[in-house]
C-alpha cells in the first residue's frame, strides 16, 4: 500500500531506498540488479544495506550505459535474489520508506517478492517527487534536477547507494522547507 501524504517529521527512523534495474517494467521481466537503502534517524545514517543482484536476463548495453553495471560485474559480485530479498525485507522491517519516484522502486521490489512467494511491502511510503512538487516550482522533478535546485552534491548518479545518498539529502532539505526553515 502506498501513501503519499507527508508522514510526521518526528518519526524516529525512515529507510531511504533506491534500485537499479535491467529495464523499466517488472511486468516485462525486467529485474533489480542493485538495491541500496539507508536507515536514517534525523540526518544520521544508522544502518545501511547495499547489494548487487544476479539477474536471469542479461543487462543490455544501452541500459549498462545508464548505471554502469555490467554483466561481468554482476557475475562476480552479484548475489542470488533468494539471499538478497529476504535480507532486505528484514533490514527494512515495518519502517517508513522514502524514495524518489517511489512507485518505480517499490513496484520492482514487490514484483521480486511476489515471484519469490514473499509477502509484498505494506510500509508507509513517502515519494520525494510528491514532496518536491509541493514545495518547489521547477521545470523537472528528476532526482538530478531536484538535487541541483536544492544544492545537494551528486557525486555519481544512477548507482543505487549514490542515489540513496542524494535522496536522503533531498528529503532532509524538503522536510526543512515543510517546516518553514
Amino acid at each position: 500500500m502506498l501513501f503519499y501524504l507527508p508522514m510526521s517529521i518526528t518519526d524516529p527512523i525512515v529507510v531511504v531506498l533506491d534500485v537499479e534495474t535491467t529495464g523499466l517494467k517488472p511486468e516485462d521481466g525486467h529485474e533489480i540488479i542493485e538495491i541500496a537503502a539507508q536507515k536514517v534517524q534525523g540526518q544520521d545514517v544508522v544502518g545501511e544495506f547495499c547489494c548487487l543482484v544476479k539477474p536471469i536476463r542479461r543487462v543490455e548495453a544501452d541500459v549498462e550505459k545508464v548505471h554502469g553495471i555490467s554483466n561481468e560485474l554482476l557475475a562476480v559480485e552479484g548475489k542470488n535474489p533468494e539471499d538478497v530479498f529476504p535480507a532486505f525485507v528484514a533490514f527494512l522491517g515495518t519502517l517508513p520508506i522514502v524514495a524518489h519516484n517511489a512507485p518505480f522502486d517499490v513496484g520492482f521490489i514487490n514484483a521480486h517478492l511476489k515471484r519469490m512467494g514473499i509477502p509484498t511491502l505494506t510500509n508507509q511510503v513517502l515519494d520525494t517527487i510528491t514532496l518536491a512538487k509541493k514545495y518547489l516550482i521547477i521545470p523537472s522533478y528528476s532526482l538530478q534536477k531536484v538535487a541541483a535546485y536544492l544544492e545537494v552534491p551528486q557525486p555519481t548518479a544512477h548507482r543505487a547507494l549514490a542515489d540513496v545518498e542524494t535522496t536522503r539529502q533531498v528529503f532532509w532539505k524538503l522536510v526543512q522547507r515543510a517546516k518553514g526553515k
